[in-house]
C-alpha cells in the first residue's frame, strides 16, 4: 500500500500535473473502488447494515477521502510530488498532538524523539536545513547560499 501511494505521487506529479486535481482525485478513487469492489462483495455481511452504520461509513469516508485527495493532488500540481511526499511525515506528530490535546494522552521520551527525528526529516527533504559535504568541505568547494 505504501509503495502504490509513493509511486502514485511520483506519476501524477510527472505526467499528472497539468490535469486538474479535481479529475485525478475522482479517477483514482474511481479505480481504487473498482479494484476493491470484488473482495468487499466476497467479504460482504449476510444481512443489511443499518442506516447508522451506512450513514457512518459514509460521513467518515467522503469528507476524508474526497477533501485528502483533493488536497494530495493539488499540492503534487502545485508544490510538485517529492515536496508533497513529506507531508505524509507530519501524521505522526499530528497524532500525538490530537491525542495530547482530545485524549488527555502523555508521551514520553520515545515519542518526542521519534518526532524529533521526523520534524528533522522533513526539515532536510524540504530543503529548509542543508548539510555541508565533509568532501566538498575540505577541497573548499562549498557554495555559500
Amino acid at each position: 500500500m505504501a509503495f502504490c501511494y509513493g509511486i502514485g505521487g511520483l506519476l501524477t506529479g510527472r505526467y499528472l500535473t497539468r490535469v486538474r486535481p479535481i479529475v485525478v482525485a475522482l479517477a483514482s478513487t474511481s479505480i481504487a473502488t473498482l479494484v476493491a469492489l470484488p473482495l468487499g462483495a466476497a467479504e460482504a455481511p449476510g444481512h443489511m447494515p443499518g442506516w447508522k452504520t451506512i450513514g457512518s461509513v459514509v460521513a467518515l469516508g467522503i469528507p476524508g477521502t474526497a477533501l485528502a485527495y483533493l488536497l494530495f493532488f493539488a499540492l503534487i500540481s502545485g508544490a510538485g510530488a517529492a515536496y508533497t511526499s513529506l507531508v505524509t511525515y507530519l501524521i505522526p506528530p499530528i497524532a500525538l498532538a490530537y491525542g495530547a490535546i482530545f485524549l488527555d494522552e502523555r508521551f514520553g521520551a520515545a515519542a518526542l524523539g521519534g518526532l524529533a527525528l521526523i520534524l528533522a526529516g522533513v526539515a532536510l527533504g524540504s530543503g529548509t536545513v542543508r548539510l555541508r559535504r565533509r568532501r566538498d568541505a575540505a577541497y573548499g568547494h562549498i557554495e555559500t547560499p
